[in-house]
């Protein structure tokens, strides 16, 4: 082979590799286009009447096993403008406590009579939102909850996919001195409250989820 062929696939190839070079900026370059587009498209939520479920897990036995219910009667009024954070500031819930189903028709009487019976105004439960940080993601909560007749605070979180967020709280009953009422209906429910220890066992921790879909406006 003469140095003139060898010249001239060398010159070939240097070009081939200048295109193919040429070809990834270009998509690099469009790539970088579509980033910079994402990120200035803005989405602003509000809430307004979309259904909220409240779901409520209670716990029992000595290793704390759970149990779940939601409440089927609940009315919220609506909070803010603008990132999920700023359209969950202010928001209040209401919830009737007689609705309360945790799929046992012999258990949910007892619930209503021995523990909400039990407290002052214990025929509703109430919130209000009155802080909240985060993202479009993820983020935290202040919440101001009514019960027994007290109002005391709860820290929870906050989580958005696409339009839909959940809440999530641990409360305390004895925060709110219910005691006494949740006491009550560990006895009405001692053989149901039995674990493998035979110790019956109703513990004041419940965890608390609300989910409902916000507006989405994107521009």
């Amino acid at each position: 082979m003469n140095i003139k062929h060898i010249t001239g696939i060398l010159l070939t190839a240097s070009l081939l590799a200048s295109c193919g070079g040429g070809a990834e900026k270009t998509d690099s370059a469009a790539q970088d286009t579509a980033t910079v587009e994402a990120q200035e498209k803005t989405c602003t939520y509000t809430y307004t009447d979309s259904p909220v479920e409240v779901l409520w897990v209670a716990y029992k036995y000595t290793q704390k096993t759970g149990v779940k219910g939601v409440f089927e009667e609940v009315s919220v009024t609506s909070g803010g403008k603008g990132s999920p954070a700023e359209a969950l500031q202010g928001a209040s819930i209401k919830i009737n406590t007689a609705s309360s189903n945790s799929g046992d028709i012999a258990r949910d009487p007892k619930i209503d009579a021995s523990f909400f019976g039990k407290l002052e105004n214990g025929a509703e439960l109430s919130g209000v939102i009155t802080a909240a940080e985060g993202d479009d993601l993820a983020g935290t909560v202040n919440v101001d909850v009514t019960m027994n007749g007290m109002t005391m605070p709860v820290s929870g979180t906050y989580e958005v996919k696409d339009a839909q967020v959940e809440l999530k709280l641990e409360l305390n009953v004895e925060t709110w001195s219910a005691g006494e009422a949740l006491a009550s209906l560990n006895e009405v429910c001692e053989d149901l409250h039995k674990g493998p220890d035979g110790t019956s066992v109703l513990w004041p921790d419940v965890t608390v989820f609300v989910t409902t879909t916000l507006n989405k406006e994107c521009n």
